[in-house]
């Protein structure tokens, strides 16, 4: 039954991204236990857009339809104060003559059907000066304590603070490269591709931009592997490249991009993650998933291991247990050890409290 609730939901939610238009479900589905699928997963709103797909006579009774269609309601409104709080944001920034380039977030979210009903807890932005040269990331945390809002600067590679109805994380770093060379070289690529951005993609009336195509393309497929290896995926993770690939596929410079997967080591597990998209979208079946390919699979479907509720040093204690526990992903999906993981983490965090790029 468990399998069969598995293929119904991936059908349903295939559905959702008009990636078909068929979606063969048993006899008897267990909307329940769907449910409780589709909110680990991320994918509630998805779900329920699939549904709006199905024949009358195969959807969930009407009572729990209801329910579920009230609580994607609130994921929009939510979607709505995030973003206005996300343009108020940009607004202050700009008048202070910065540019705020969104990393993920509406970037992919715009890549979705209905970009309202890609749920997301936070913004992740990236500030740069619009004329001369200041540290824009400083400027941009003391622009927001001058707001009056806290903003908590004890993680090296981005600042955190609280808006109304949206967390931000504003990055002085675009990936975790403290100790680790390759992604502190990828650093260097993915800041200086955005230093010399013109600014050209703006989301419409707004003072938000959109990073280089390439540097999202890696900052997604890094920010990935990043999860996957400490915490776990989700079909939601999958989901995101898939549909941002798909919709990129002329505009990025996929030689490039294959060069700089096996450069920074994400090959292994870059070939996988890219393999669930197509199994996700209904365009390779599950047969075809190689045994490698299904201990992914196994993770995406399984609990995430989390870690971001803790700080401090019960957060890089945390943050240690997951890596050893994670030693198998090592293993089929990393060009280090886990050994070696945990040699950079604590190389990092007892030589390297403020890294910096020169």
């Amino acid at each position: 039954m468990q399998s069969k609730n598995k293929e119904a939901f991936l059908n349903i939610i295939r559905l959702g991204i008009g990636a078909t238009t068929n979606a063969p479900l048993p006899d008897h589905v267990d909307w329940e236990a769907i449910e409780t699928i589709a909110t680990k997963q991320g994918l509630l709103a998805i779900l329920v857009d699939g549904i709006d797909c199905l024949p009358l006579e195969q959807r969930p009774p009407k009572v729990l339809l209801l329910q579920w269609i009230g609580l994607v309601m609130q994921d929009e409104a939510r979607y709505g104060e995030q973003r206005k709080a996300a343009v108020d944001m940009a607004m202050l920034f700009h008048e202070n003559y910065m540019r705020t380039y969104v990393l993920k977030g509406d970037v992919v979210a715009e890549c979705y059907p209905r970009p309202e009903h890609r749920v997301s807890s936070d913004m992740d932005c990236f500030l740069l000066p619009e004329r001369s040269v200041f540290d824009a990331w400083s400027l941009g945390n003391d622009l927001i304590k001058a707001k009056g809002f806290e903003v908590g600067i004890g993680f090296y590679k981005n600042s955190t603070f609280y808006l109304p109805g949206l967390m931000v994380e504003n990055h002085k770093f675009i990936t975790p490269f403290r100790g680790n060379k390759k992604l502190k070289t990828l650093e260097v690529i993915l800041q200086s591709t955005l230093k010399g951005d013109g600014g050209e993609a703006r989301f419409a009336d707004t003072w938000l931009y959109r990073p280089p195509v390439m540097v999202s393309a890696l900052f997604l497929i890094e920010h990935a592997y990043s999860h996957f290896l400490h915490e776990g995926l989700t079909w939601r993770h999958v989901l995101d490249w898939t549909l941002f690939s798909k919709k990129h596929k002329k505009d990025i410079d996929w030689y490039s991009f294959d060069a700089m997967i096996d450069e920074f080591g994400f090959r292994k597990f870059y070939d996988t993650y890219n393999k669930l998209g197509q199994y996700l979208l209904g365009e390779l079946a599950e047969e075809e998933l190689t045994k490698i390919d299904n201990k992914m699979l196994e993770n995406v479907w399984a609990d995430l291991l989390l870690v971001e509720s803790y700080y401090g040093i019960k957060a890089k204690v945390s943050f240690a247990l997951n890596t050893i526990r994670s030693w198998w992903k090592y293993h089929y999906f990393a060009e280090i050890s886990m050994i070696h993981a945990l040699g950079i983490q604590v190389y990092g965090f007892l030589f390297l409290k403020h890294p910096t790029l020169d």
